[in-house]
């Protein structure tokens, strides 16, 4: 680990603890669901969500991305120091509005759950355009192979050179003839 865990680590401790930046600090929470905590002061990761940034830092050190770190459905894999993998639950209590105070609270709860729509309804077209990034023209069917073909030759039409000369120079000599 990189430092030792504090009960209260607020966003600049928790970049200069990790080596990162602070855009990076945010997105890594957004990719483990981490809601920082607030308070008077400001706000800030308790030791457990620490713990989880620190192991997804030390996930990213290892692969070189954050990808293969979360176990989903409220889990994180968190490597130990046997190189196995053990999963930690996180229970998963957003805050519920109870008065005309918290509207703000329900705003942000209304638009996080709008965000994992959108996630959820891009993810095929998502995965879609990542198999067809990956493909050659080797994988597609054969009809698509004569449907790429044809769009070619329309784009780049061969001409005989010859028979274009011929007919520019007949253009040419008519077009003499008329003056």
């Amino acid at each position: 680990m990189t430092q030792a865990l504090s009960a209260r680590t607020t966003p600049d401790e928790a970049c200069e603890a990790l080596g990162i930046k602070k855009s990076q600090y945010y997105d890594r929470l957004k990719y483990l669901g981490i809601k920082a905590n607030k308070d008077a002061e400001g706000t800030y990761l308790s030791a457990e969500q620490m713990k989880v940034m620190e192991e997804l830092n030390e996930h990213i050190k290892e692969t070189g991305k954050m990808e293969g770190f979360g176990g989903g459905g409220g889990q994180l894999a968190l490597s130990q120091s046997s190189g196995l993998a053990s999963a930690l639950e996180i229970p998963v209590q957003p805050e519920i509005p109870g008065s005309e105070e918290d509207e703000d609270g329900l705003e942000q709860l209304i638009r996080e759950a709008a965000e994992l729509k959108v996630q959820q309804a891009a993810m095929p077209d998502l995965v879609r355009l990542h198999l067809a990034a990956g493909m050659t023209e080797d994988d597609l069917p054969d009809d698509l192979k004569a449907k790429l073909q044809a769009v070619r030759e329309a784009a780049n039409p061969k001409q005989n050179a010859a028979s274009i000369a011929q007919q520019l120079l007949q253009r040419h000599r008519q077009n003499q003839g008329n003056k």
